[in-house]
């Protein structure tokens, strides 16, 4: 049993609360253009992007995944292939987790035009090595959650339980330098 209280699910496909993603959108300034969750799971990202007050700018809610999960919405593929195909001009996602992080931001920077907004752990800021790694990305805000997020299981129908793990969104922005702020949702 991990942390959360639930066990692990296969291709690391977890649910964030859409109460979460509004969050992110009412402190940021508004996303435009093309916006993708290279990481759709059954499409929440882009469900609660399409009906948020804040994103009248954006032309187009993208998603896709790895397996199909949400009856051929969305594209399906591995996001560095998505990602380079479907050009979005940012990401906002819950990507994999279990080491692949970092290599998912690193894909979506390279992808993107504007920013890269990603629900973490807030462990993610720890470790030497991360340290190292985080001198040359263009962090810009870190948004921790006052409220513990419940990430439960997708594909199941299960209850979410009260959240046991501290998440935070990361924000990357392009051009972005300096030091990151911080700033609780």
């Amino acid at each position: 049993m991990r942390a959360s209280g639930y066990e692990r699910q296969e291709h690391n496909w977890y649910v964030e609360s859409p109460w979460a993603v509004e969050a992110l959108l009412d402190v940021e300034r508004p996303f435009h253009g093309k916006v993708m969750d290279p990481c759709c799971g059954g499409g929440t990202i882009p469900n609660v992007l399409a009906k948020h007050p804040s994103c009248g700018r954006i032309k187009k809610c993208l998603g896709s995944d790895l397996i199909n999960r949400s009856d051929g919405r969305f594209r399906i593929g591995d996001y560095g292939i998505t990602l380079a195909a479907l050009k979005p001009d940012s990401v906002i996602s819950n990507p994999p987790y279990g080491g692949e992080e970092q290599e998912f931001i690193e894909t979506a920077l390279s992808h993107t035009v504007d920013r890269v907004a990603v629900i973490l752990r807030l462990s993610f800021l720890e470790g030497q090595k991360k340290k190292a790694w985080f001198k040359d990305k263009p962090l810009a805000r870190v948004w921790v959650s006052s409220r513990r997020i419940s990430m439960p299981p997708g594909g199941i129908n299960v209850k979410p339980k009260n959240g046991a793990v501290a998440y935070a969104w990361f924000v990357f922005e392009h051009g972005h330098t300096g030091a990151p702020a911080i700033g609780w949702i």
